[in-house]
């Protein structure tokens, strides 16, 4: 039942806040609707990447290692180098985005606008500045993620254009990849270059220790040759020594056949080579050279002959390097040769008899010499291994899906945008109204009233339908007259609610006993602001009392607007005022009332409008006497007194006053206005008066569903 009873409010404050809520709506979607398509639209396109964690090598296709426990750290790594300045840098320089228009430098708004106002630019950026600038906007431009806990990396790049968006996407992905291979080449060359500079020092190494050997066997030949009583190792010795002698005048006449050539001294060459065929081609030269001077220098023999000896001279150039390779082939011969007689040495000198620390001798220098050669073969072996996989390596990534050219905007996303604009609108709206309805706008229910005025209501005056109007004896008739003519209306018995509430409240809360018991009551209607019907309430109350037989007056205290005449159909008059203006002590109360047609009422008229302050004389001695004298001849007294917020003079009656009704227009009178009003009222109300609210004019049309109880009022 609750749930229901809410859900109802919640319709009524729909259909009450409506033109709120569907304006609020309209603002915002024609709003949102402007500015999305005044964005300029941006294209995401977007390739793909697999990251393959094992160890691939191609000299040991068998040797194909993976770590699981390290592969999720290892594609979160290449996340981060992906995205590194690095890659985008090469990116930025690869694409020239330094002069793009949309990464680029460019000028700004902010430059724009100086320029407009000639107002002197700043200095343009540097180019270190200007690249991160760049490589600013281009990190804005890119996302990259990893799918999931897969091994995918998704590369995406926002462009205003879509062509672009895809060429950088797939820049990105390629220089990625690109400089991945070019990592693992480095690596593998900087190991290469480390073991080359460790087989240059075992190569150094080996030649050292033969030299050692040598040294070793050529200094102490003649004691190895006495001790072994070997005179082998005498004829070896004499050998190596030929060899050597030959193979240093081999390379000195290289040497000299070498400057010859590069010099072009061709006679020398044929002297020193002593070729025939050499002979021959120098000869030739020598007759071509004895015509060419007896030519002219400048005739056609002559050019014809220079032709030919050139010929000639390359024929001589090229026979003579060809000697000299022979000469070279010999002296590497030679250098052969002298090896196979140093072995023969080391054999003799290892298969004699010698003694053990000359053997041990020996034998250190040879293991050191076959150490530093094994260290050097390994080494080489390496070596050769890092070159080969220098030119094999490959990425531990691959595109697997290379980003096309998108077709339609990624931004704005306007079917998103707009339905997440309408929902936002219409929670907006709703917000609107509940602020409106429960805090800044009017009163609506009872629970509303009781919370922000802290004063209970004591009945809901419904708004009059076509069905209560007709009852009345003229168009221009008073609502109060409900009362007579249609006593069971709604409005009739919402008035007799709100005189229950009264005599409710007079039990709970006794007025203080005065000399006179049989005293009647006052009774002040009030309201913060005009035209809450707050005359027609103090009529309707004054009847219902007046109908029940009691003694009942009502005084319109609204001096400065007077209205009871209006719903009486009464001639207004000065009298009221003049009584209270002039000193008139002999007047009485009966002089001054007047009966209401309809009823047993009385009326105490305030007639025209009053020309003075009508403050001074609501609280003069006179409408003291005037109240005190109505309280012994009347059982009520009904107050009808000006608004609170506009005039002072409702909060002087209020001292003199039993209980206080406030009347309050339905969805109308201002929360701020009736917390302001209902506050001085209780500054200024006697101590043991009594207030409660009267929600006036309430429309039920507007309200989520007439009352079950409204048809009873109808049949």
């Amino acid at each position: 039942m609750d749930a229901e009873i809410d859900l109802k409010g919640i319709l009524g404050l729909i259909r009450r806040q409506l033109w709120l809520i569907l304006s609020t709506i309209a603002a915002i979607l024609v709003l949102t609707i402007i500015v999305t398509y005044s964005l300029t639209p941006k294209y995401t396109a977007t390739s793909l990447v697999l990251v393959d964690t094992s160890t691939k090598n191609l000299l040991d296709s068998d040797n194909v290692l993976s770590n699981p426990n390290a592969d999720n750290s290892r594609v979160e790594s290449e996340v981060g180098i992906l995205k590194s300045d690095r890659i985008l840098l090469n990116v930025v320089s690869e694409n020239n985005l330094v002069s793009d228009s949309e990464f680029g430098i460019g000028a700004s708004l902010k430059d724009r606008i100086l320029s407009w106002l000639r107002i002197p630019l700043p200095p343009a950026p540097s180019g270190e500045e200007a690249l991160s600038r760049v490589l600013t906007a281009f990190k804005s431009a890119i996302t990259v993620s990893r799918s999931g806990l897969t091994y995918l990396i998704t590369v995406g790049v926002v462009s205003k254009d879509p062509e672009k968006a895809a060429k950088l996407a797939n820049s990105m992905s390629d220089t990625y990849i690109r400089e991945q291979i070019n990592a693992k080449v480095a690596v593998t060359l900087t190991k290469r270059d480390t073991i080359q500079k460790q087989a240059e020092a075992a190569n150094a190494a080996i030649v050292e220790n033969e030299r050692n050997f040598d040294t070793y066997i050529t200094s102490n030949i003649d004691r190895l040759e006495k001790q072994t009583n070997s005179h082998g190792l005498t004829t070896l010795r004499a050998e190596l020594e030929k060899v050597n002698r030959d193979r240093a005048t081999g390379l000195g006449r290289i040497e000299s056949l070498q400057k010859s050539l590069q010099t072009q001294d061709f006679s020398t060459l044929v002297t020193q080579l002593g070729s025939d065929a050499l002979n021959a081609l120098q000869r030739q030269r020598e007759g071509l050279a004895t015509r060419i001077a007896a030519a002219g220098d400048n005739s056609t023999e002559a050019i014809s002959l220079r032709e030919e000896l050139a010929k000639v001279d390359k024929s001589l150039a090229g026979a003579a390097s060809q000697e000299v390779n022979t000469l070279q082939q010999s002296v590497s011969n030679y250098q052969q040769q002298a090896n196979e007689v140093r072995q023969k040495i080391r054999s003799t000198v290892l298969q004699s008899n010698l003694p053990p620390e000359v053997l041990t001798e020996i034998y250190s220098l040879q293991q050191s010499s076959e150490i530093a050669r094994n260290q050097y073969q390994t080494l080489l072996s390496r070596l050769q291994e890092l070159d080969a996989q220098a030119s094999l390596q490959l990425p531990d990534s691959r595109v697997v899906s290379a980003a096309l050219t998108p077709t339609l905007p990624s931004f704005p996303n306007s079917k998103l945008i707009l339905g997440l604009s309408l929902i936002v609108s219409i929670g907006i709206g709703i917000g609107l109204a509940i602020l409106r309805e429960y805090f800044i706008g009017g009163f609506v229910s009872e629970n509303q009233i009781e919370a922000v005025l802290k004063v209970p209501l004591s009945a809901i005056a419904p708004r009059q339908v076509s069905d209560d109007l007709h009852k009345l004896a003229s168009p221009s008739s008073s609502l109060s007259d409900l009362m007579v003519t249609a006593p069971l209306s709604l409005f009739s018995e919402s008035v007799r609610r709100l005189r229950l509430t009264l005599d409710q409240q007079e039990r709970k809360n006794p007025a203080p006993k005065r000399q006179d018991a049989d005293e009647g009551k006052i009774i002040m209607v009030s309201s913060a602001l005009p035209a809450e019907g707050k005359s027609t309430m103090a009529l309707s109350l004054a009847r219902a009392y007046a109908l029940t037989g009691k003694r009942a007056l009502l005084i319109d205290c609204d001096l400065r607007k007077p209205s009871v005449n209006k719903h009486l159909n009464l001639e207004p008059n000065h009298d009221f005022i003049d009584y209270l203006r002039q000193d008139r002590n002999s007047a009485t109360l009966t002089s001054l009332i007047m009966r209401d047609p309809l009823s047993n009422l009385t009326v105490l008229l305030g007639g025209r409008r009053s020309d003075v302050a009508t403050d001074e004389l609501v609280m003069s001695e006179k409408m003291g006497r005037i109240l005190a004298s109505a309280r012994k001849h009347f059982d009520y007294v009904i107050l009808d007194t000006p608004p609170i917020e506009p005039v002072v003079d409702g909060l002087y009656l209020s001292r003199h006053a039993d209980m206080i009704v406030f009347v309050i227009k339905w969805a109308s009178t201002s929360q701020s206005s009736a917390k302001r009003a209902v506050a001085a009222l209780k500054e200024n109300k006697n101590p043991d008066a009594g207030i409660v609210t009267l929600l006036n004019q309430q429309d039920r049309t507007k309200m989520s569903g007439n009352y079950s109880y409204s048809g009873y009022y109808t049949e």
